[in-house]
């Protein structure tokens, strides 16, 4: 692997930086020759027809032309009014029609305005289960095809079947930040960032240019980008955990840079020991700062961007139990992600003869740590309208797995006993069934969802500078 972000020895994605735009030629010439020919119809016939002229024009009446108009008259402020309205795929794909519309939907200002026509907008998502098994990174591009966005229904996406699962490559999906997706693939272990909406990506190198000689084994990565003013995508870093056996007062992190393109080291400390979870899932992005979870019903919190060198410890709202649950049960009882803006953790009673069945907290404070309160539910409160669903309430085990990115409301969940993904909609206490199993391998589909939404205005892949990238590698020597 070489270098840096990009340079993997021209593996990149070559398509088109948008990858939508697909109008033929020959369609584009054979309008201009339309166009042409009705502008010396109405030149030769214009004014009162009279005597044979009438008949002429009754039969070209008749026939079927095409309709045109000089764009060029049109007002820029109206057409953008249209534009804006459609889909972003048609957006880009009308970047070919003239010059004028190029320059009009490339300009900063045209994605300012389409995203703020757009943020109280019930966005497209899916949930990503965390495994795809495919040759080659390009395959996981395929079925990130923006086609799976276009259903209003939602929907739990198996991006592999079984067969697949027993033969290919392991590509797994890491973390989300501002529709970029971090996947990796197991085995010889190769990171990749994409677009899943342009299709772009770039893989990043292996190893810290330092370490060429110690191969530590990582997990738990995280993904954070910041974007600008125009919604573009400036710089992103990704984050990787050293596995260290048993507790301890200090992280061995690792941190990519797309500026500069390589790896760094940094180890920050905390007050007291504490050990990572190894559940599947990774770390939380919230506000920039990634949170890992951590033995003891808490997490800890470390900002890469300004990779300090101690870290935030926030304990999760204690429970009767929750220490001792958490050991016993690999911690899927319960669930800590961000819903609406806000960090909330969810709670599911592991035992069906449990009094309350659902429990809800909302981080009010960051700094203090301070969570409130939202809900409990008690098993008798659980309705469904699906009636083979009703009749498994009583003694249901249910999994959390994501909340709704939009809707404080809903929680999904999976429900054991029915193999389905249930959605629980706090306001109703009702449980509805939104996916029924199909063709998964139970320890890996249905154990870890990742929730994507894609971007509102796609943007190129950043990359490292020419110039950092040398000077890097220099100091790497």
């Amino acid at each position: 692997m070489n270098g840096a972000a990009g340079d993997n020895g021209g593996e990149e994605n070559r398509e088109h930086p948008h990858g939508l735009i697909n109008v033929p030629p020959a369609r584009i010439r054979r309008s201009r020759r339309r166009r042409q020919e009705h502008r010396r119809f109405y030149a030769t016939h214009s004014g009162t027809l009279k005597g044979d002229e009438d008949d002429y024009k009754n039969e070209l009446s008749g026939m079927d032309l095409d309709f045109f108009y000089d764009l060029s008259h049109f007002p820029d402020s109206l057409l953008l009014e249209i534009l804006i309205r459609l889909p972003v795929r048609s957006m880009f794909r009308y970047k070919c029609v003239c010059k004028q519309w190029l320059s009009m939907i490339s300009h900063p200002s045209c994605s300012r305005f389409y995203v703020s026509m757009r943020l109280n907008a019930a966005l497209p998502f899916r949930l990503f289960y965390r495994y795809v098994y495919v040759p080659e990174f390009k395959e996981v591009l395929r079925r990130l095809r923006p086609d799976v966005y276009v259903s209003k229904e939602f929907s739990v996406l198996f991006l592999s079947s079984f067969e697949e699962q027993q033969q290919s490559d392991q590509f797994k999906v890491l973390a989300v930040s501002n529709g970029l997706v971090m996947f990796c693939l197991l085995g010889p272990l190769v990171y990749y960032v994409c677009d899943p909406v342009t299709r772009q990506w770039a893989s990043l190198p292996r190893w810290r240019q330092d370490s060429l000689d110690h191969h530590p084994v990582f997990y738990g990565e995280g993904l954070v980008s910041r974007v600008n003013e125009d919604n573009v995508v400036t710089s992103y870093r990704a984050v990787r955990v050293e596995r260290i056996s048993g507790y301890s007062s200090y992280l061995n992190l690792e941190t990519y840079s797309s500026e500069t393109g390589v790896w760094t080291a940094h180890t920050p400390v905390f007050p007291k020991k504490i050990r990572l979870l190894r559940r599947g899932v990774g770390p939380i992005n919230f506000n920039g700062i990634l949170h890992w979870f951590v033995h003891g019903n808490g997490m800890v919190a470390y900002d890469p961007y300004e990779n300090s060198k101690r870290c935030q410890l926030i304990q999760f709202p204690y429970g009767k139990n929750d220490s001792e649950n958490e050991e016993q049960h690999d911690s899927v009882y319960w669930l800590c992600n961000v819903s609406q803006g806000k960090l909330r953790y969810f709670r599911v009673a592991p035992e069906p003869s449990a009094v309350i069945c659902f429990s809800m907290w909302t981080l009010e404070n960051y700094e203090k740590g301070e969570w409130v309160m939202e809900f409990e539910v008690t098993r008798s409160d659980l309705c469904s309208d699906d009636d083979s669903l009703s009749n498994l309430l009583p003694t249901a085990t249910f999994f959390p797995l994501s909340f709704h990115p939009f809707d404080a409301n809903v929680v999904y969940m999976r429900c054991e006993e029915g193999s389905c993904i249930v959605t629980y909609n706090v306001q109703a206490r009702r449980l509805d069934v939104t996916c029924e199993a199909n063709d998964v391998v139970e320890d890996l589909s249905w154990r870890v969802v990742v929730p994507v939404v894609p971007p509102m205005w796609p943007t190129p892949l950043p990359r490292p500078a020419k110039k950092s990238l040398k000077r890097s590698l220099v100091r790497g020597k």
